[in-house]
C-alpha cells in the first residue's frame, strides 16, 4: 500500500478541518441548549418566540395554550429546589403524554408550560375547550408519584391554563402569547384547575389594571389614600331570632366604583397591604361605636394571599387593633379555601393569630376544594358556606320536596360542620324563601341583601340603635 506523504501545510490544514468541524459541532450543541429548558429539557421561550412566527405562518400551529402550575412554590419552600425539578420533570412529561404528536410542548420559565398545537373547523373553541378540561384533569386528579430517597412523595398540583387562537387573537407569536397569558390571568381570577379563551375585552380590562395600579401608588404616595379608601358594613343575623351577630367590613375605593377590580389589582401588586391597613385604621372608631350598642358583635374582615404571604405587616395591623382596645375574639379572619392549600407559610400565620385570639373563617366554602384535613387540623372558628351552593335549593324543594339531593348534602354538610364545632353563616341571602332554607338548614348566621345590603358608616350605626332597641334586625330589603 502506498503511503501518501503530506507537506506540513496539508498537515495544518486537516488539522484545521478537524478543529472547524467539531467547533461546529459544539456550536450547534451550544445552539440547541440556547432553546431548551436545562431542567426539563423542553423547548423554551426563546425558541417560541423566534421560531413561533415561522410555524404560525407555515400554518402548522394555529392556537397556544399557556399552562401555569398554582402550587410549585409551596413545594418549593417545603422540599427545595431539587424536588421540585422533579416535580417538573414529571409534569413535562405528562404534558407531552397527553398532547398529540403534532403538538410543540415548551417551558415559558419554571411552573410555566406552553403548548403550539393545530385545530381547524367551525368547533374549534368546543374541541379546545374539551381538550383543556381533559389536560387539567389528567395532570390535577391524580397524584404526581417523586422519588425522594427510598422514598416516594405523592403530591397534587393545582393549575390554570389560558388560550389564544392565531389569527384571532395576535398577529405574531409575541402578541398570541401575550394573550395567552392573559388568559391564564383571567382563569386564576376563576379558581385553581380552570381554563379561559381568550377574549377582546381582557386588553381592555388589562388597560383598567394598569391604570388602577397607577393611581393606588400614586395616593399612597402622597397619602391621598387615606382620604379614598372608607368601610361599608354589611350584618350577620342569626335567622331565626332576627338578631344580629356580626358584622363583615368591606372595603371602598372612591376613584373606582368596582371595588372587586380594585382588590383583585392591589392583591396581585402587593398594595393591598397599605390598602388594609388604612382601611383597619378607619374602622377603628366604629368598632368601639358599634360595640357599645351591640356589645356580641364580631367584625370580620377579608384577609389575601399577599397579606398572609408576607405577614410582618399584617402583623402590625392587627396589633393595631389590640392596642385600641378591641379584643382579638372580636374580630374574625375570613380566608379562602385556595389561600389555604396554596402556601405552606399561611398555616404558620394563621395558627399564630389563632392563639392570639382571633377567630377564622373560611370564606366562600364550596367554591374551590374544600379541604376538611385541613378544618379538623387548624384552629378553624367558623365556615361561610358560598351562595352557589343555595341559590338554587328554595325552588327544588318547593317543587320536589326536602328529599331533593341538593338539601339533604347541603343538609348533611350543615350538620356535620356544626357536629365539628364550627359557626355556621351562608353567603348572598337575598330572598324570604332562602331565609327559610336557612333556617331549615339551622345554619347560625345568614348574610345578604335580604337584610342589608353593604351600608356607610352613618347608617350602620343609625341602624344598629334602632335594631338595638326593637331587639330584631327587621328586613330592609335594601
Amino acid at each position: 500500500m502506498m503511503k501518501v506523504k503530506l507537506s506540513r501545510e496539508q498537515i495544518l490544514l486537516v488539522i484545521i478541518e478537524a478543529a472547524v468541524k467539531k467547533f461546529e459541532i459544539i456550536n450547534q450543541k451550544l445552539q440547541e441548549q440556547l432553546y431548551r429548558y436545562s431542567v426539563t429539557n423542553l423547548f423554551n421561550r426563546k425558541y417560541l418566540l423566534e421560531k413561533g412566527n415561522q410555524y404560525l405562518k407555515e400554518g402548522k400551529y394555529n392556537t397556544l395554550a399557556v399552562i401555569d402550575i398554582r402550587n410549585l412554590r409551596t413545594y418549593n419552600e417545603i422540599f427545595g429546589y431539587e424536588t421540585t425539578d422533579r416535580i417538573l420533570k414529571a409534569l413535562a412529561q405528562k404534558i407531552r403524554e397527553y398532547c398529540e404528536k403534532g403538538c410543540l410542548v415548551g417551558n415559558l420559565d419554571s411552573g410555566r408550560f406552553w403548548i403550539l398545537t393545530h385545530i381547524e373547523g367551525k368547533k374549534r373553541e368546543e374541541i379546545v375547550k374539551e381538550k383543556a378540561k381533559g389536560l387539567i384533569k389528567f395532570l390535577a386528579e391524580d397524584e404526581l408519584k417523586i422519588k425522594i430517597g427510598s422514598e416516594d412523595l405523592l403530591i397534587l398540583v393545582s393549575l390554570n391554563v389560558g388560550i389564544a387562537f392565531y389569527p384571532e387573537h395576535g398577529r405574531d407569536i409575541g402578541e398570541l402569547l401575550m394573550s395567552a397569558e392573559m388568559a391564564t390571568d383571567r382563569a386564576k381570577d376563576k379558581g385553581i384547575n380552570t381554563f379561559t379563551l381568550f377574549q377582546e375585552d381582557f386588553k381592555k380590562n388589562v388597560e383598567e389594571n394598569i391604570w388602577i395600579e397607577e393611581q393606588l401608588r400614586k395616593s399612597i404616595k402622597t397619602g391621598r389614600i387615606e382620604e379614598q379608601i372608607y368601610p361599608v358594613f354589611q350584618v350577620r343575623v342569626n335567622p331565626r331570632l332576627g338578631k344580629v351577630t356580626g358584622v363583615e367590613v368591606l372595603m371602598r375605593w372612591k376613584l373606582h366604583p368596582r371595588i372587586f377590580k380594585v382588590v383583585l389589582v392591589a392583591e396581585k401588586t402587593g398594595l393591598i397591604k397599605e390598602l388594609f391597613n388604612v382601611l383597619v385604621k378607619k374602622t377603628v372608631p366604629v368598632i368601639k361605636s358599634a360595640l357599645s350598642i351591640y356589645p356580641s358583635l364580631s367584625f370580620g374582615f377579608n384577609i389575601s394571599p399577599a397579606q398572609l404571604g408576607s405577614v410582618e405587616e399584617l402583623r402590625k395591623t392587627l396589633d393595631h387593633l389590640i392596642k385600641e382596645g378591641i379584643e382579638p375574639q372580636k374580630v374574625q379572619l375570613e380566608i379562602t379555601e385556595t389561600q389555604i392549600l396554596e402556601n405552606k407559610q399561611v398555616e404558620e400565620t394563621l395558627i399564630e393569630f389563632a392563639k392570639k385570639g382571633f377567630k377564622l373563617v373560611i370564606d366562600d366554602f364550596g367554591r374551590g376544594y374544600s379541604s376538611f384535613d385541613r378544618l379538623k387540623t387548624w384552629e378553624i372558628y367558623g365556615v361561610k358556606i358560598d351562595r352557589s351552593l343555595i341559590v338554587d335549593i328554595p325552588q327544588k324543594v318547593k317543587q320536589f320536596g326536602d328529599q331533593v339531593r341538593e338539601f339533604k348534602f347541603l343538609k348533611n354538610l350543615v350538620g356535620f360542620l356544626k357536629n365539628m364545632g364550627y359557626a355556621v353563616t351562608v353567603e348572598g341571602v337575598e330572598t324570604p324563601e332562602m331565609v327559610e332554607l336557612a333556617k331549615q338548614l339551622e345554619v347560625d348566621e345568614v348574610q345578604g341583601f335580604y337584610y342589608s345590603k353593604p351600608v356607610d358608616e352613618e347608617t350602620f350605626i343609625k341602624c344598629l340603635k334602632e335594631w338595638s332597641k326593637m331587639g330584631k334586625c327587621p328586613f330592609s330589603g335594601n
